[in-house]
């Protein structure tokens, strides 16, 4: 006698893809929460897109601010180097930030 005349199930049974041991309401449950953990992904992407907008919506203003304040409180002189560095600085933390999403998406 071998293990599966045991288990009621012959070689043929376990060739073809029969299963002896899940019920049709194990498939059940398994897709419901399947069904709610994509919902939940699906939440989770929603939220992260709305917080990507308000970030962009406040970096720009804030840009906006910082470009105002130079007007407002640097000669007139000295406004384009100002403005400048300022542009300069932003666009090395915008290739900083590109370098290291770059690296943990590869």
């Amino acid at each position: 006698m071998t293990d599966d005349d045991i288990g009621g199930a012959t070689e043929a049974q376990h060739d073809e893809g029969f299963e002896t041991t899940q019920s049709p309401d194990d498939t059940d449950e398994t897709t419901g929460s399947d069904t709610g953990q994509r919902v939940i992904d699906a939440l989770q992407w929603a939220a992260f897109g709305i917080l990507i907008l308000v970030a962009l919506i406040a970096t720009l203003q804030f840009y906006f601010a910082t470009s105002n304040a130079i007007r407002n409180f640097v000669t007139p002189d000295y406004r384009p180097l100002f403005q400048a560095i300022f542009n300069l600085v932003i666009l090395l933390a915008s290739a900083l930030g590109l370098s290291v999403l770059v690296r943990r998406i590869t």
